[in-house]
């Protein structure tokens, strides 16, 4: 759990320092969501969601060529952070489901 959540927290501050770096980076208010793409990578989309009681961070790389899509997802609940990982057909979305226990994940 904590080494997803410090990827997570990597993620966040990699995306945030490269705006000063000048790299590709995409925020966007709706859905609280940050994107960067680096040719040898692929694409990050990270995206935050609200639930009743919860708060989700959901994490999609989609890597080059056509390659599975990695999931990285958190919850953080009232008194407890949980995190999930599973992985997706390549363009397929990253869905989180945090008002559910143990939280879990799916593909669209």
């Amino acid at each position: 759990m904590r080494a997803c959540a410090r990827w997570l927290l990597a993620v966040g501050l990699t995306a945030g320092g490269s705006l000063a770096a000048g790299f590709p980076v995409v925020a966007q208010q709706p859905g609280g969501g940050i994107s960067a793409q680096q040719a040898d990578i692929g694409r990050v989309d990270t995206a935050i969601q609200r639930y009743g009681q919860a708060l989700g961070v959901v994490t999609r790389l989609s890597r080059p060529l056509g390659a599975e899509t990695e999931c990285y997802g958190i919850c953080f609940l009232p008194s407890s952070s949980r995190s999930t990982a599973w992985r997706c057909a390549p363009r397929e979305s990253c869905t989180l489901h945090c008002d559910i226990s143990p939280p879990v994940g799916d593909c669209r």
